[in-house]
């Protein structure tokens, strides 16, 4: 009998959990759009990623010239995948450097993290809609508080 209703719980106790959490998704539109962020030494790192699979990658790692790359990507299970990089042609001119390897990480709360031979510490990235969300948000508080003459 112990037995029966262990086993019962188990199967009860596993049918929740899979409702709890939803499925990965793996649309492209999950990573799709302009991703930025910051890393040390004054690195910038830009990501543009299109719907259809493809995207650019440009690194600034602080000194003013830009690494870069064209990209073909997936996303497999909310996990970005590089499939193919495509360095930019060289460009004195225009302080343009081809970027030929690089490591692109899905993290927590949809951030990437960038990392390239140059800066072992890369960029932490985060996707620009949810930044400016953060940033009106911030903006909005201020106001309030500003208004209120600093009371709260």
């Amino acid at each position: 009998m112990r037995s029966f209703l262990g086993l019962v719980i188990l199967v009860a106790w596993l049918g929740t959990a899979h409702a709890l959490t939803p499925l990965p998704d793996s649309s492209p539109g999950f990573f799709a759009g302009e991703w930025a962020g910051t890393g040390e030494q004054g690195a910038y790192c830009y990501l543009n990623l299109s719907a259809d699979g493809l995207g650019w990658v440009l690194i600034d790692g602080g000194a003013g010239d830009v690494r870069g790359a064209r990209i073909r990507w997936s996303n497999r299970h909310q996990s970005l995948q590089i499939e193919k990089i495509i360095p930019l042609t060289a460009s004195p001119q225009w302080r343009i450097m081809p970027l030929k390897n690089f490591v692109l990480r899905s993290g927590f709360n949809q951030s990437l993290s960038l990392i390239w031979n140059t800066l072992p510490s890369g960029c932490q990235l985060q996707k620009l809609g949810t930044t400016e969300h953060h940033l009106d948000r911030a903006r909005r508080v201020i106001d309030r508080l500003q208004s209120g003459n600093g009371k709260r």
